[in-house]
């Protein structure tokens, strides 16, 4: 009798638990959709999972989305300066000259200052000052593009279309957010 109820108490454990991942995903999924609504730009599918992939994202509302929006920002432009640092991203073709490397050492300072947009975003977020904390990630486009032009300009494919694209989607998500907050 005891085994069968140790059973009911772990199976009924186990039920709330997936019921509640459930839950936790359909509340990141409604956020992102509510974002869509206000900013067409918004991908829903990007957005719930780079959320479901951080950790407390699934608890948080509105305000705590745009701040994790801005952490995951500093993440990528973060991410894409070292990658630039370490060689492991390089321009082709003949991404191995002088001309090369002077170029990528624009991108990431300008990848630095896409991480450092979104860090000030997250700090004005902090304080409430919801308009100032839009401008920060609204800046992010154009950094991310500078890096680009820049490649084009020297006669470079951009090795870097990932980051580009996802740290300006990102941009998009926390400035949609931002305006949900109540």
């Amino acid at each position: 009798m005891e085994v069968l109820c140790c059973s009911s108490s772990r199976l009924a454990v186990a039920v709330l638990a997936v019921v509640a991942a459930r839950v936790a995903e359909a509340t990141i999924e409604s956020s992102c959709r509510a974002a869509a609504a206000g900013e067409r730009r918004v991908d829903v599918g990007f957005c719930a999972r780079q959320f479901a992939a951080y950790h407390g994202a699934a608890e948080a509302n509105a305000w705590g989305l745009a701040k994790i929006a801005a952490l995951i920002g500093v993440n990528l432009g973060d991410d894409a300066v070292y990658d630039i640092g370490s060689g492991k991203i390089r321009p082709s073709p003949g991404g191995a000259g002088a001309k090369a490397k002077a170029t990528m050492d624009a991108c990431a300072k300008a990848y630095d200052a896409v991480g450092l947009a979104f860090a000030e975003a997250s700090d004005e977020l902090g304080a409430r000052r919801y308009a100032a904390a839009k401008k920060e990630m609204a800046r992010v486009a154009a950094l991310v593009q500078r890096c680009d032009g820049d490649l084009a300009r020297a006669g470079f494919r951009s090795p870097l279309p990932m980051y580009s694209a996802e740290c300006q989607q990102m941009a998009i998500i926390g400035i949609a957010i931002t305006g949900l907050i109540k």
